[in-house]
């Protein structure tokens, strides 16, 4: 079929004109016309989604439509107060995200009690959440990244949402199949490609893209996808994904390695979990692809009313031949981190029960982590690094528990901003009027208060039982110990 011209026709929807209809096509254009809905997905760690979405949409006044396929994920359809600029955004109690990206982690059968989980390419961080949530925070997620440049905003995301059994790494996500073969229950590769999903957003405006560059990526994403099949477990499954609909970044990518490990892995039919039938391509532009790929999501603007995106579910059968390497290696003692002695150990969860009402005992077990020491830094380290990867140098572990001063605890603001709705007691509520003042980083002059000022550290809460973080209570003043970051 041949278009007529058109100004609003893009070269990467022109591309498409062989196997849509001008109906489809214009329905594309169509929705490039329209602003995307805001998408958010609640943190499980820091609430209770259904009830906190409901005060969510009486406080800020918004209209919601659930999205079917992600569990505690709404679509804000409309708005009185924007979801970036509330109190419960910046204290990580929910994720803004597009729809789409939540499609790729929704799709993973998690069901081990302890996963290992590896995610390739990992910033900003938003899929990482989601794994988090997925897997309860239980096990291990290294979230990898080769870019050392985008190694703190992954940071930020994942001390915010708040979760514990978690590393950041930065290396290419080429030698980890050779690193750590046969490894991980679960892998997860949203691949870095050319972002042609023809649906503009304001952070990522319709760009044109070369057969160069497409060939390019496929290549790199070529490898990616083979080193996380390698380092994937037999039985295991592996999520591919981009934000991209060119067939050479997509099925392409995948068609290859159906065809040099034949019988080695399996593409499966998740068409079941969603409302719109989006199958992905066996041919185009002259390429035939492997049958398998039917099964795969090409996730069309006009059929989901979401940026165009592309993934697919993977199973794998057998193992991969891969020529073993070592991983980077650092003697562990090099990070300075010490576990507690038992009776230092003992003494910290005695505090924390009699200040805060708290057992952290049941978080040790629950998620398998241990309390470790950095001269006088206090850690939440995951047991499994220690076991399986105490030699593989990292940017970021764990959670920072806080600081042991003087044999006594000053709790962080990632502990107290994750286990703070489970105090049940050393909290002090601020007045509505506070509030404002207190987010922006201020102090609170005499605040109204029965306990004795003496330099604890109290959790902060606001009349609607909303957690505010750490105030260190003074004679005259509660200080504000918000980090610089939120404010």
């Amino acid at each position: 079929m041949t278009l007529e011209p058109s100004n609003k026709l893009n070269q990467s929807l022109q591309r498409f004109s062989n196997i849509l209809s001008q109906a489809e096509i214009q329905a594309i254009l169509d929705t490039q016309e329209q602003p995307l809905s805001t998408s958010i997905r609640l943190n499980a760690l820091k609430t209770t989604p259904h009830e906190t979405i409901h005060d969510l949409s009486q406080r800020y006044g918004w209209q919601l439509e659930p999205i079917h396929f992600c569990k505690n994920a709404w679509k804000i359809i409309d708005a009185e107060t924007s979801p970036g600029g509330t109190i419960e955004h910046r204290m990580g109690m929910y994720y803004l995200q597009d729809a789409a990206s939540m499609v790729p982690v929704s799709l993973f059968e998690i069901n081990q009690s302890e996963p290992l989980i590896l995610d390739l390419a990992a910033s900003p961080g938003g899929k990482t959440t989601h794994l988090i949530d997925r897997s309860g925070d239980k096990g291990l997620i290294i979230a990898n990244d080769g870019s050392q440049g985008r190694i703190p905003a992954l940071r930020a995301v994942l001390e915010t949402w708040g979760g514990i059994n978690q590393v950041i790494t930065n290396y290419p996500g080429e030698p980890f199949g050779g690193w750590f073969p046969e490894t991980f229950d679960i892998v997860l590769l949203d691949a870095p490609c050319s972002m042609e999903n023809l649906r503009p957003t304001p952070n990522h405006p319709l760009r044109e893209t070369s057969t160069d560059e497409r060939l390019r990526l496929k290549e790199r994403q070529i490898q990616l996808l083979s080193s996380g099949l390698q380092a994937l477990k037999t039985g295991g499954q592996l999520v591919y994904a981009t934000c991209s609909l060119a067939p050479e970044e997509d099925e392409a990518v995948i068609s290859a390695l159906l065809d040099k490990y034949p019988d080695t892995f399996e593409i499966e039919d998740v068409s079941k979990q969603f409302q719109f039938k989006a199958p992905g391509l066996t041919a185009f532009e002259g390429e035939t692809y492997h049958p398998q790929l039917i099964k795969s999501m090409r996730l069309w603007p006009h059929l989901t009313n979401m940026s165009g995106f592309f993934c697919a579910l993977l199973t794998k059968h057998g193992e991969m031949e891969t020529g073993r390497e070592m991983p980077p290696n650092r003697d562990f003692s090099a990070t300075h981190l010490e576990p507690l002695r038992k009776d230092v150990k003992i003494q910290i969860m005695d505090q924390i029960k009699q200040n805060y009402g708290f057992n952290l005992e049941n978080v040790l077990e629950a998620h398998a982590v241990d309390l470790f020491k950095r001269f006088d830094q206090l850690f939440l380290i995951p047991q499994i690094y220690i076991d399986h990867f105490s030699t593989l140098p990292y940017e970021y572990i764990g959670m920072p528990l806080g600081q042991w001063h003087q044999n006594s605890l000053v709790p962080s603001h990632a502990f107290a901003s994750r286990f703070g709705r489970e105090f049940t007691r050393g909290i002090i509520v601020i007045e509505d009027s506070h509030v404002g003042m207190w987010i922006s980083g201020r102090d609170i002059r005499h605040p109204q208060n029965e306990q004795a000022p003496k330099g604890q550290y109290l959790l902060v809460n606001d009349q609607d039982e909303r957690n505010l973080g750490l105030g260190k209570l003074l004679p005259k003043r509660l200080r504000n110990m918000l980090p610089r970051g939120l404010i």
